[in-house]
């Protein structure tokens, strides 16, 4: 009887210990998972940008405002956000325009008063952006005169323009015109080809945003624009001579999607800069990343390499003095675009798939620390 009552108790014992291991190592978990920004080397990066008079901006994925760890860095390191696809007319959710005469605010209206709730300005994107991809149905299909055309998305961007008036505090109201007017990629601008085959939807456009919401920044964005090239060209001709002719655009926003195997030269990048700030405007970085994914190296070479990127392209906004907004597309890399275009080593963001910090996050500090 003895032997038995001690058998139990090594038993029970033993069940003791599981449950310790087990318990420990659930909170070893939710403290890891738990971890908060401020471990993060301080001050944070926004407030060293701040010297330079450069706001820091990143994206406030929809689906990602109930993840402490991703709104924890968003809120503490940066300065605004980003309301990048919730503002599409048409998105993998639904859009924001789901016929001709209704509108879906929810998302849009989520992402806009987190942002509130954090007093952070926020810059969306977009207002007309000619991925047929991300257009519904109803206007693909609905075989509209260009005319009829140019008059939704006037009556687009005033509806949604004045719903958000006060609350968004730039828009980038045409995107990528410029790209797809030049084919890059073998790309079309939806919006050229159905208003009329030409760019002049862009005047219209414009003018309509400011109308709607006169107090916000409204920006003309596309990418392959950050060096001087045919693309940059073409933006600062047209820009030249839209705001001659009063075209209310306020800025230029370079996209920066950067190739790690053929990274843009810092100097280069502060010439074209500069350039199209003589012409009266602001420039803003709008979507930074670095895709690594073709660059023949191991992992921890690449993210190496994509540091150092990070680091020449802010020392760039910060040498060009024009430069005053820098947005990156993504914190980590488990949400990167990139992830749903079937590139499975891309690692284009400062954080890892653990929210662990990258060598581009330590390198951006290292170039928003100097003077």
């Amino acid at each position: 009887m003895q032997n038995n009552t001690t058998k139990q108790a090594r038993l029970w014992n033993i069940l003791v210990l599981i449950v310790i291991a087990l318990l420990t190592a659930v909170a070893a978990v939710v403290l890891f998972n738990e971890r908060k920004p401020n471990e993060l080397p301080s001050p944070p990066l926004k407030d060293l940008a701040d010297k330079h008079d450069i706001a820091l901006g990143n994206h406030a994925i929809h689906n990602h405002l109930g993840d402490k760890q991703y709104t924890g860095i968003l809120t503490s390191q940066f300065d605004f956000v980003l309301a990048d696809n919730t503002p599409n007319w048409y998105f993998t959710s639904g859009g924001l325009r789901p016929s001709s005469t209704t509108y879906d605010f929810k998302e849009m209206d989520e992402v806009v008063d987190f942002a509130e709730s954090h007093n952070m300005p926020v810059e969306a994107h977009h207002y007309v952006w000619g991925e047929e991809k991300w257009l519904p149905d109803w206007l693909k299909n609905g075989n509209y005169t260009p005319e009829q055309t140019t008059q939704l998305m006037k009556d687009h961007i005033n509806t949604v323009g004045k719903r958000y008036s006060g609350k968004v505090a730039r828009w980038t109201v045409v995107n990528e015109a410029f790209t797809r007017n030049q084919h890059i990629y073998g790309l079309r601008d939806w919006w050229a080809d159905h208003t009329g085959g030409n760019l002049n939807y862009i005047d219209e456009a414009f003018k309509t945003a400011r109308a709607a919401d006169p107090n916000s920044q409204l920006l003309l964005n596309d990418f392959h624009n950050e060096s001087i090239n045919d693309t940059s060209n073409a933006m600062y001709d047209y820009i030249k001579g839209a705001l001659a002719r009063g075209v209310p655009i306020d800025g230029i926003g370079m996209q920066m999607h950067i190739d790690g195997s053929h990274p843009p030269d810092k100097d280069e990048v502060i010439a074209n800069m500069n350039r199209f700030a003589d012409l009266g405007i602001d420039v803003y970085v709008t979507e930074f990343d670095v895709n690594m994914n073709d660059v023949p190296v191991n992992s921890t070479d690449k993210d190496n390499i994509s540091g150092k990127i990070y680091y020449e392209m802010m020392r760039a906004c910060i040498e060009a003095k024009s430069c005053k907004h820098f947005a990156y597309l993504g914190i980590t890399d488990s949400e990167t675009w990139y992830n749903y275009m079937g590139l499975k080593d891309a690692r284009p963001l400062m954080f890892d798939r653990q929210y662990q910090p990258k060598p581009a996050y330590f390198s951006t500090r290292s170039a928003l620390e100097q003077k």
